[in-house]
């Protein structure tokens, strides 16, 4: 039988997709199957796993993606070499505080601006950040009710 792409799809995507098709579909050759079955709430965590393995990128950042994606997995991912899968990491609002903290010192900019505008980023984390030097990050943090300006105005100067 031969079931087109568009029916994958949707298959991949649905909650109701019995967990022995989502195991079928996670084996497929096209990566957009893959990347729909990773971002499937109802994915046992086995496939999840297999996933996180996957050699494309964006089944991989799909995974991060997941409403229903396990803290052990922000984890792993928040140290993934693809700067983009450790900003998914960064936004996502069910990374830890430890987490956030760790992508204070991310190499990146854009990953330290993501972490500002996480909602549920600390004051101290905002409080490292307003310190930062890059100006993106510095005014990520500034548009955030948690800190005070005092903060900011002993942080390096806006230009």
């Amino acid at each position: 039988m031969n079931i087109t792409s568009e029916f994958k799809f949707l298959l991949a995507q649905s909650e109701f997709t019995p967990r022995e098709i989502l195991e079928v579909l996670a084996k497929d050759k096209d990566f957009c199957v893959r990347a729909f079955v990773a971002r499937n709430p109802n994915i046992p965590r086995i496939i999840l796993a297999f996933l996180a393995k996957d050699k494309d990128y964006f089944v991989r950042a799909s995974i991060v993606q997941n409403p229903k994606i396990p803290k052990e997995f922000l984890l792993l991912f928040s140290k993934n070499e693809c700067w983009d899968i450790r900003a998914y990491v960064a936004r996502n609002s069910k990374t830890s505080k430890k987490i956030l903290k760790n992508l204070t010192k991310d190499k990146e900019p854009y990953i330290r601006v993501c972490v500002a505008e996480n909602p549920n980023t600390s004051k101290e984390i905002l409080e490292i950040l307003a310190k930062d030097e890059d100006t993106d990050v510095r005014v990520s943090v500034a548009k955030k009710p948690k800190i005070s300006t005092s903060n900011l105005n002993a942080s390096k100067e806006f230009k």
